[in-house]
């Protein structure tokens, strides 16, 4: 066997890959066998490419395959900076610090009201206080990646119990049965394919439309009116901003149908399971916050709060109100903490607001969503909905699609919090882990304001599709109509 180094000080001097050479010669553990012909290389630097990844890492770092964001040609959607403050800035969408996932730097871009003069919105202008009455939403850029599998027996088998960090590629191709490496994303409810722990696999909310990446919501989606309780379907009162109202009371096929008509040119539609696992999971990598969310506990069900420290949810009932001894906004120290990045430019409302309605459900079990099989299965694309098997019960994690955070943060367990009742709780910070069953057919994420310890960004609960003034949703953005066909 001849050590690599000897190898690299050969190279260094004849070789444009003199820097990798350098960073590898104190890899002292790597070897190079001078019989294997199993390499299919051609060049030495592809040789120590090969070399490099073999032991475990990559000579590109992931951050240098993060899918360029998705911008319109019309133009609606805007990419701009946030400031600690919250203050937004346009820039261009070529501009290196739009984003930077690798500093937890999230893309945004938000969409102005219909009617808005967007002249002075050009690259470089500021926004104003006043400016803000004429933003209709914000949205977030959640780029394609593969993940590091590490519960794809939820049955109990292999359970891997300790919380940790959900190991993230970003990459924009989809992974291949490579045993030991990586395998086909199933896609379907119940099924793990050629998935084992350990491989990794391309998370399904990007394979379903077919997309390098989406846009979601960076709040719950609000209702830009004096209420927030009409059970309606009207596109033109979404708004989606800090401070704002959730829209509640609203039932599944209004929620659904109020989100698809929002904006058919960028393929809008509510947000489903396996898009709002995506989310989670890049939230509890080295690119996110890597950790449980704090909760929005703000009772009127205000946007981008976050819980004060000084105010204890340990238990359930948590403790909710309004105002700064509760809580604070999302632009603040303490509001970072309710973001998927744990600063202003991520995802908020993933833990606590109002419970969050899943386009996700039971087959065949529509309850008092509102839909039934002609109005919703037979008249939507099913990329617009994640189906579960009709057979599923209170406790049929097996029946999760790999990707969706729900299986994969077991093992579960069956006990009381408070007067919470008899839930499963998953391994995963202890949120509630109660799968779609016969009475609650309907996914629903992330905890009520009032939930206290039972909020979370992995809590995963079974709701019956209908109006309630805890229910809202949010929205998605696939940022070009794939599917143009309307019921």
């Amino acid at each position: 066997m001849k050590k690599v180094f000897l190898i690299l000080l050969i190279i260094f001097s004849i070789s444009s890959v003199s820097v990798i050479a350098l960073s590898l010669c104190n890899a002292k553990d790597i070897e190079y066998n001078a019989n294997d012909n199993s390499w299919d290389v051609d060049t030495v630097e592809d040789a120590l490419n090969d070399l490099y990844q073999s032991n475990g890492s990559n000579i590109n770092d992931s951050c240098n395959n993060v899918a360029k964001p998705k911008i319109d040609a019309e133009g609606k959607l805007i990419p701009v900076i946030l400031s600690d403050d919250g203050k937004a800035t346009v820039v261009s969408e070529s501009d290196p610090n739009w984003y930077n996932y690798c500093e937890k730097k999230w893309a945004n871009v938000i969409i102005l009201n219909d009617g808005v003069d967007k002249q002075k919105y050009q690259v470089g202008y500021q926004l104003t206080e006043e400016d803000e009455d004429e933003i209709e939403s914000y949205f977030v850029w959640i780029p394609k990646y593969k993940y590091k599998l590490w519960n794809v027996y939820s049955n109990g088998k292999d359970a891997i119990q300790q919380v940790h960090s959900i190991d993230i590629v970003f990459d924009t191709t989809n992974t291949t049965d490579i045993p030991g490496e990586s395998c086909v994303t199933p896609m379907e409810s119940g099924k793990i394919g050629d998935c084992n722990n350990e491989e990794y696999m391309t998370h399904p909310a990007f394979i379903s439309f077919g997309v390098d990446g989406f846009w979601v919501g960076k709040f719950e989606t609000g209702y830009d009116g004096t209420t927030n309780n009409y059970n309606v379907k009207d596109a033109s009162k979404v708004i989606i901003k800090p401070n704002v109202l959730s829209w509640r009371n609203i039932n599944v096929k209004n929620m659904f149908e109020t989100a698809y008509e929002y904006e058919r040119d960028l393929d809008s539609h509510m947000m489903k399971n396996t898009e709002w696992g995506a989310v989670a999971y890049l939230s509890h990598s080295k690119y996110g916050i890597d950790r449980e969310i704090n909760l929005n506990n703000n009772n009127l069900y205000k946007t981008g709060y976050s819980s004060s420290p000084t105010v204890n949810q340990k238990w359930y009932q948590g403790t909710s109100g309004d105002g700064g001894i509760y809580n604070q906004l999302w632009n603040t120290d303490v509001g970072y903490l309710a973001s998927t990045t744990g600063n202003i430019t991520g995802v908020y409302d993933m833990s606590g607001g109002a419970w969050e309605n899943m386009a996700s459900y039971r087959s065949g079990t529509y309850l008092n969503s509102g839909f039934n099989s002609e109005t919703f299965e037979n008249a939507y694309d099913d990329a617009y909905y994640d189906l579960y098997n009709s057979n599923s019960t209170l406790n049929s994690f097996q029946n999760m699609i790999l990707g969706d955070a729900t299986g994969e943060m077991g093992p579960f367990n069956l006990y009381v919090v408070g007067t919470s009742g008899n839930d499963y709780h998953n391994s995963w910070y202890g949120d509630p882990a109660n799968f779609i069953n016969s009475p609650g057919s309907w996914f629903e994420r992330g905890g009520d304001c009032t939930d206290g310890v039972l909020t979370g960004q992995f809590r995963f609960h079974a709701v019956n599709g209908g109006a309630s003034n805890r229910m809202g949703f949010r929205l998605v953005l696939v940022g070009e109509n794939k599917h143009p066909t309307s019921p």
